[in-house]
C-alpha cells in the first residue's frame, strides 16, 4: 500500500484505497485549515462513511510513511494540544444522535494523528440549492429551519455552540431533509489559550465573533447566523457584514442593512420577517437568547425530537445573561469554507469597552420616505446583481460563439487549401515526360488533355473527396445545427482516446442532457480529464462544477484552484470567477490554492 499522493488538488491527502483499520479511502471530499475529509467504505458494514483526518496545515505535514507530524520542534506542543482537543471533542459530540445533526460514529488514533468517522450524507448544500433557485418560499425555508433548530437546541443544552452556521454548512439530503455540518470552525487557535484565531463567514457571523474570546458568545450567536442564512434565502444575497454594520453603530455611518421586513415584503408573512430581523439585531442582548424563544417568534411549535443517546438538561445559567463560558464543538466536515482570520480585531482601537452599543433592528419603523428609499435601494441592488449575472451569461455566449466561428473558419481554410492543392496536382504535367531519353523531344500534347481551368470545372476532385475530415470539426458542426446525438456519437471515441477538446464538448452534452442522458457525474469525469491534460476550458468547467456543487460536493477551495489554473492559461471567464470565489476564502487557503493551481496549470510531460 503506497503513500504517494495521487491527486494534485490535495497533495497532503492519503491515496485512494488506503486502509485505516477496516475503512478503505475512496476519494477526498474536502480540505480546510484543520484537516482533510475523505469518502471511505466501512468494509465491516459495507456502507459509505466520511472520515476527517486531523492535519492542521499551519503546523503539521505529511511524511513519506503516511504519518503526520509537526513541521518543527517549536510546533510540536501546538500540534499535540490540537490533537488532544480534536479527540476529546469528537467523543463529546458522538453522544448526539439526531436526524438533523451530522452523526459522529467513532474516533481513533493512527499515523500519529486522529480520524473522526461520520455518517456520509448524500445530497447538496443549501448554498448550492440557493444558487440554483435564488430564493426559497416561507414554507420551504421553515422546512429547513425548524429541524435544524430542533437539533441545535440539543447541542446548546449540552453547552456547545456551532459558531459557523451558513448555507455552505447546511446539507440538504436527497429526501429533502436538512442536516447541520462543520461544527466548531471558530475555535481557539492551535497554541496557547490566550491566543485566539477567529474564523468567520462574512455576512453570517455576528460582531461578537470578531472581537471576543467566547464570554460574549452563546446561543444568540448561532441564532444570528441562522437569521443571516434565512435572510440569504429571502433576499437572494447575504446580509451586510457585521464589521460594516459596526461603523454605523459607532457613529461613522448610518446602519445600512436593509431589513428583511423590506426585502421580503409581500412575499413572506410579517411575523416571519420580524423574527428574522430580531435574530439579526446587532447587539447580543437584543436577539432571542435561546432557540425556544426564537422558535416561538417564528410562529411554530417545536417539532418532535429524535432522542439522543444521552439527554442533556440545560445548565441553569445558559439561557440567561451573563453567559457562562461555552465549550467549542469540533470541526466535522470538509474545509472552513468562506472564512476570515481576524484574531487581531480584538485590539482594534475603535471597539468600545465592554459590549457594543445596541441597535434596534427587530422591528424597524422607518418613516414613509425612508421606507421608500430602502425599497429603492434594495431594488437597485437586485437590479445590479441581475445585470451582473446577465453580463456573465452574455460573455459566456459570446465566447462560445467565438470558439464556434473560429472552428468553422479553420475548417473552411483547411478545405480550401485541400481543394487548391488537388487542383494544382491535376494541372501539372505528368512526370512520364521526364523519363524519356534526353535526346528525344517530348511528345506533343494529346488533345485528350483539357486546360487546367476546364479540368477543374468539369472533373471531380478525387483527392479532395478522399482527404481526411476532422472528426472534431464534424462533431462541432453537428452540435451547431442541433444534431446532438450525432455530435455525441463522434465525440465519445475521441474523448476516450484522450482528446481534451472532445472531452469538454462531450462534458457539455452530459451536463445539459443534449443527445445523451443528463449526468453531472459523467460531465465531471470528462471535464476533469480535459483539465488534467492542461485544457483551460476543462479547468474552467471543473471550477464551475465545484463552485456549483454539481457532480461533486460544493467546495469553493477546489473551484478556486481550477479557476486559477485556467486563468493562468489566459481564460478570461475563469479569471472573473477566480476573483469572485476568492472573496469567500481565507488568505491561507488562497495561498495554498495558488500553489496547487501552479501544479495543475502545467501538467507533467512524462
Amino acid at each position: 500500500m503506497g503513500t504517494t499522493m495521487s491527486d494534485n488538488a490535495f497533495p497532503d491527502a492519503l491515496p485512494p484505497q488506503y486502509k485505516l483499520h477496516w475503512y478503505v479511502l475512496e476519494r477526498v471530499l474536502g480540505q480546510g485549515g484543520f484537516g482533510i475529509t475523505y469518502l471511505a467504505r466501512d468494509t465491516n458494514l459495507d456502507q459509505p462513511v466520511a472520515i476527517k483526518e486531523y492535519l492542521p496545515v499551519e503546523v503539521a505535514t505529511r511524511r513519506a510513511d503516511a504519518s503526520v507530524s509537526s513541521r518543527t520542534v517549536e510546533h510540536d506542543e501546538r500540534y499535540r494540544w490540537g490533537l488532544e482537543r480534536f479527540i476529546r471533542e469528537a467523543r463529546t459530540l458522538a453522544r448526539f444522535d439526531h436526524a438533523n445533526i451530522v452523526r459522529v460514529l467513532s474516533v481513533f488514533e493512527l499515523n500519529n494523528t486522529a480520524y473522526m468517522v461520520m455518517r456520509f450524507e448524500e445530497g447538496e448544500t443549501l448554498a448550492a440549492l440557493l444558487e440554483r433557485r435564488h430564493a426559497l418560499g416561507e414554507a420551504d425555508l421553515m422546512r429547513v429551519l425548524l429541524p435544524i433548530l430542533d437539533g441545535l437546541e440539543l447541542v446548546h443544552n449540552a453547552g456547545f455552540i456551532h459558531r459557523d452556521i451558513k448555507p455552505d454548512n447546511i446539507h440538504i439530503r436527497s429526501d429533502g431533509t436538512p442536516v447541520l455540518l462543520d461544527f466548531g470552525s471558530a475555535r481557539y487557535a492551535l497554541g496557547h489559550s490566550r491566543t485566539v484565531t477567529i474564523l468567520v463567514a462574512p455576512g453570517y457571523a455576528p460582531f461578537e465573533q470578531y472581537y471576543s474570546s467566547g464570554e460574549s458568545q452563546g446561543p444568540w450567536t448561532d441564532i444570528y447566523s441562522l437569521g443571516a442564512t434565512a435572510y440569504r434565502a429571502i433576499a437572494g444575497r447575504a446580509p451586510l457584514d457585521a464589521i460594516a454594520r459596526s461603523k454605523g453603530i459607532l457613529g461613522s455611518t448610518q446602519e445600512i442593512l436593509v431589513p428583511a421586513m423590506v426585502v421580503g415584503s409581500g412575499r413572506y408573512s410579517e411575523r416571519f420577517l420580524k423574527a428574522i430581523d430580531r435574530a439579526l439585531s446587532f447587539a447580543e442582548k437584543d436577539r432571542p437568547q435561546n432557540i425556544a424563544e426564537w422558535r416561538s417568534e417564528l410562529g411554530s411549535a417545536p417539532p418532535v425530537s429524535i432522542p439522543v443517546t444521552k439527554a442533556a438538561t440545560p445548565p441553569p445559567s445558559l439561557p440567561a445573561r451573563p453567559a457562562p463560558r461555552i465549550a467549542l464543538a469540533p470541526m466535522l466536515w470538509g474545509g472552513v469554507g468562506a472564512a476570515l482570520v481576524l484574531g487581531a480585531l480584538a485590539a482594534l482601537p475603535w471597539v468600545l469597552p465592554g459590549k457594543p452599543q445596541p441597535v434596534v433592528q427587530a422591528e424597524p419603523a422607518p418613516a414613509p420616505a425612508q421606507s421608500d428609499a430602502l425599497r429603492r435601494l434594495s431594488a437597485l441592488e437586485q437590479k445590479i446583481a441581475d445585470e451582473q449575472q446577465k453580463l456573465a451569461e452574455d460573455r459566456k455566449r459570446f465566447a462560445d460563439a467565438t470558439r464556434e466561428a473560429e472552428a468553422q473558419r479553420r475548417q473552411f481554410d483547411d478545405e480550401r487549401a485541400r481543394s487548391a492543392q488537388a487542383a494544382r496536382a491535376r494541372s501539372e504535367p505528368k512526370p512520364v515526360a521526364r523519363a524519356a531519353p534526353p535526346a528525344v523531344e517530348p511528345p506533343p500534347v494529346t488533345p485528350k488533355l483539357a486546360p487546367p481551368a476546364e479540368v477543374a470545372a468539369v472533373t471531380p476532385l478525387p483527392a479532395q473527396a478522399a482527404s481526411p475530415v476532422d472528426p472534431l470539426a464534424s462533431a462541432e458542426r453537428a452540435q451547431a445545427r442541433g444534431d446532438y446525438s450525432e455530435a455525441a456519437k463522434i465525440l465519445k471515441p475521441l474523448a476516450e482516446r484522450g482528446n481534451s477538446r472532445a472531452m469538454v464538448r462531450l462534458g457539455d452534452l452530459y451536463l445539459t442532457g443534449q443527445g445523451v442522458e443528463r449526468s453531472d457525474e459523467l460531465a465531471l469525469r470528462f471535464y476533469r480529464g480535459a483539465a488534467e491534460l492542461g485544457s483551460n476550458e476543462g479547468q474552467q468547467r471543473l471550477g464551475d462544477m465545484y463552485a456549483k456543487g454539481r457532480g461533486v460536493p460544493q467546495n469553493n477551495f477546489h473551484a478556486y484552484v481550477w479557476y486559477s489554473a485556467a486563468a493562468r492559461s489566459g481564460n478570461a471567464a475563469a479569471k472573473v470567477e477566480q476573483e469572485r470565489v476568492a472573496a469567500t476564502l481565507q488568505a491561507m487557503e488562497i495561498q495554498q490554492a495558488a500553489k496547487l493551481a501552479d501544479r495543475v496549470a502545467r501538467p507533467a510531460k512524462e
